[in-house]
């Protein structure tokens, strides 16, 4: 008789002390949390809350807008989520659930962004989503309340994700030239750019004012999933008090920053999901290994160069795909808020990345069933989940339909680096390991469903690597491998109580506190160490995008070892010398270091910033696949452009086939701007 992926209540061992394979690690012995408190009595006392709450909600924001400090009102919507939830045994375990209920929240919000008056403005905004959470607090009679619990992996977790998030920012943090010598050579940095811009612009989704678009962007972008884009222009307009400030430039080095921090916070999230599934025995000294093994692949490993390629939609939706996973994994102990924080991730990661639910959702189906008596039972609020959250999940795929509906889509090639697949194949070893070497791994619904979510995103990627046989790049069979690596590392703290079952460490009284940090700092010394020198891609120094010696992705991106100071010195000369494009179309075409990919990507990159990229970007196909062209190549480009062309250049050759087009059409709108290029 086979056991369902999980079942509510079961335990894997009959020691009732070890909660390693309950579903629900959070609830507290001796309270049914499975039940709203009661709302005060009478009825006077709630509609007072009520209108004191809704009149503080609007009046907050008004105050910290007159004073410039929007900065603090997203905050104060994050920790007013996390004190109305209930599950979480730590501080930092309810902080988590308020940010995935609030991605969903923030999905679904958007499309009101998109179609109201006031856009993206930090006051409407703020006070909707605090009158909002004053409306739950009535409606359910919750009060607000956050658990006082630090558990020693919550200073693990938040020591090594605010020290990620220093290292990410540190080589971006000096100006738009520090941002654009890291994301320079990724072109679909400048795509994912040019649409958060235009977000920032119009106040909401793109796919709201596709009409305009036909200038700012190449046809098609203006439906590509946009939850990160409008998240950042969100929170941006947030600490700048301000939906209207500087210029691209200046929203460029905004951007990276964000992305910057973006990457930080999956990382968080990963760690944070990592300790969920593994339960109670995670958290502890043993929590320090499976930091050591996300920090590892995530910033020193294959997270660096899916960074600075410049897949901004695919790193956002890191943190939410694995919380996702912990979720379904072990669920929350009120089913109500676990189907409202199921649906919201939902949401979220089909509004950032789409393509992580073509897999994701055998899993879902998987957990369904699985959950099926906790959703019939709360049929009311599975429903509602469905009618809510069904039509935001839907919408990203269905405004971009032509693309989403592609089989050829996932075959088509594009600029990606291959994983290593050494270490990627390693850590599904040892995951496996983990989970079918261990009997209390084995018997736990918990890993059980992690079981099931590596099984199915190792066939999803079979299946890819099958359809992309023949392909050069391999665009999509690449980005699947991302997916696995994300689900094996929540999954990596099975690895490491399977490693802590066969190496026992003695109890001795008075020092069983000093007994579990020693071997586990040991370990995660070990294996960051092994992450610095053996990380690095798999065939070291074949291209200039490379770290240099053999080193790791990390250690060269901190050291700074990795820039192209040029091409990015090349676009902002450019931009500040002529910071209006007047109509031209910018062509910067030099002869150098890194000509190639500066010619090509600085074009790019200028065309975004000049809000013209629905015009430039042939051009940029033109510039490939090499930039140097014969005079006769620039006369007839001249000639055949429909938009008037601005050179800047460093080629006299440029020079020579303008005066030789002026002098049979010398009506013709057409600039040489010189330019030093090494």
């Amino acid at each position: 008789m086979t056991t369902p992926v999980f079942k509510e209540g079961e335990q894997a061992s009959p020691k009732p002390a070890d909660h390693e394979a309950r579903p629900h690690a959070d609830r507290v012995p001796g309270r049914d949390q499975t039940r709203l408190e009661p709302t005060e009595r009478g009825w006077l006392q709630p509609v007072r809350f009520g209108l004191v709450g809704v009149a503080a909600a609007w009046v907050v924001p008004v105050a910290t807008h007159q004073v410039g400090l929007d900065v603090l009102l997203p905050v104060l919507v994050w920790v007013g989520t996390a004190s109305l939830l209930r599950a979480g045994r730590t501080l930092i375990d309810r902080l988590v659930i308020a940010f995935a209920v609030l991605s969903g929240v923030v999905s679904l919000a958007s499309l009101l962004f998109s179609v109201w008056p006031w856009g993206l403005e930090p006051v409407p905004v703020a006070g909707t989503a605090l009158t909002t959470l004053v409306l739950v607090a009535v409606v359910t009679g919750r009060r607000p309340r956050l658990p006082a619990r630090i558990d020693p992996s919550d200073v693990v977790l938040a020591g090594v994700s605010a020290l990620a998030a220093v290292l990410l920012l540190r080589p971006l943090a000096s100006g738009p030239t520090s941002a654009l010598k890291v994301l320079a050579l990724g072109e679909d940095a400048a795509r994912h750019f040019g649409i958060y811009d235009n977000i920032y612009r119009n106040g909401g989704l793109l796919a709201f004012h596709q009409s305009e678009m036909a200038v700012p962007l190449q046809a098609g972008f203006a439906t590509y999933p946009q939850g990160a884009h409008v998240t950042f222009a969100l929170i941006n307009n947030f600490v700048h008090s301000s939906s209207s400030y500087g210029t691209s430039l200046t929203h460029l080095h905004n951007f990276a920053l964000l992305y910057a921090l973006s990457l930080a916070l999956s990382i968080a999230c990963v760690m944070w999901a990592a300790r969920w599934v593994g339960g109670q025995r995670l958290r502890g000294w043993l929590f320090l290994p499976v930091a050591a093994i996300v920090t590892g692949f995530l910033f020193f490993g294959d997270g660096i160069p899916i960074f600075t390629h410049g897949f901004v939609s695919e790193v956002a939706v890191f943190g939410p795909f694995a919380l996702l996973i912990a979720m379904l994994s072990r669920p929350l102990s009120d089913p109500r808020e676990q189907i409202v924080t199921a649906a919201a991730l939902l949401c979220t990661v089909s509004m950032t990345y789409y393509l992580f639910l073509l897999s994701t959702s055998v899993a879902v189906v998987i957990w369904a069933i699985g959950y099926r008596r906790q959703l019939l039972r709360h049929w009311r609020w599975a429903l509602g989940a469905i009618l809510v959250g069904g039509p935001v999940a839907l919408f990203a795929p269905l405004v971009n339909l032509r693309q989403a509906s592609s089989v050829e889509q996932l075959t088509r090639e594009g600029g990606v680096e291959p994983m290593n697949g050494l270490l990627l194949t390693g850590l599904l070893a040892a995951v496996l390991a983990g989970l079918v070497g261990r009997r209390t791994a084995r018997r736990s619904p918990a890993w059980r469903m992690m079981l099931v979510w590596v099984a199915t995103n190792v066939a999803y990627a079979a299946a890819l690597f099958v359809a992309t046989i023949g392909h050069p790049t391999r665009y999509y069979y690449e980005k699947s491998l991302h997916e696995l690596l994300l689900v094996l590392l929540v999954g990596a703290g099975a690895t490491v109580l399977l490693a802590q079952e066969a190496i026992r460490v003695p109890k001795r009284r008075g020092r069983r506190w000093l007994a579990g940090l020693a071997p586990s700092a040991i370990a995660a010394v070990v294996l960051l160490v092994g992450a610095i020198f053996f990380a690095g891609p798999t065939a070291a120094n074949t291209g200039f995008r490379h770290p240099p010696n053999g080193r790791s992705w990390g250690e060269s991106y901190v050291r700074d070892l990795n820039n192209f100071a040029d091409p990015a010195n090349a676009i902002v000369t450019t931009y500040n010398r002529a910071p209006d494009s007047d109509g031209y179309v910018t062509v910067l075409y030099v002869n150098g270091r890194y000509d190639a990919m500066t010619s090509y990507n600085g074009t790019l990159w200028l065309s975004v910033l000049y809000n013209n990229h629905g015009r430039a970007w042939r051009v940029t196909l033109w510039l490939l696949p090499t930039p140097t062209k014969s005079q006769a190549e620039l006369e007839q480009f001249i000639r055949d452009s429909p938009h008037p062309v601005r050179f800047v250049t460093n080629a006299p050759l440029v020079s020579q086939a303008v005066e030789r087009v002026r002098q049979t059409d010398p009506g013709i709108r057409v600039e040489v701007v010189p330019i030093t290029y090494p």
